[in-house]
């Protein structure tokens, strides 16, 4: 066998059992008010884009930040119990009303970060 037959036939090999890519995540984020509109249910479903799958396995962080006043306000981030089908659930308890931005942290099989918005009255 030749050098470059030699090359392509390893590089084949080493493509053929490299790991596969990690799923990217695509997020849906909704939030519900409780018992007061300070306590907010929030619920993340978890998809991989590539596949349409639900991700399941992925440790789903929840913390809280007024835009309006920047680490002014000390919302202790939850960890989102997990559910069937790719959701993730966790209670906020937001110190006022006013617009929040919901960090969500994603860790495990997945490793991302993405926010929403929330206009608490």
């Amino acid at each position: 066998m030749s050098g470059p037959a030699r090359l392509a036939l390893v590089a084949g090999l080493l493509t053929a059992c490299s790991a596969p890519a990690p799923p990217t995540a695509s997020a849906e984020v909704t939030c519900v008010a409780q018992s007061d509109a300070r306590r907010q249910l929030c619920t993340v479903t978890l998809m991989d884009r590539n596949t349409g799958r639900a991700l399941e396995g992925v440790t789903v962080t929840l913390s809280a930040d007024m835009p309006s006043m920047p680490l002014a306000h000390s919302v202790r981030p939850v960890t989102a119990r997990p559910a069937p089908g790719g959701r993730y659930a966790g209670l906020l308890e937001l110190e006022m009303t006013g617009r929040w931005v919901i960090a969500v942290r994603l860790s495990g099989p997945v490793n991302d970060q993405l926010t929403h918005t929330l206009d608490v009255d």
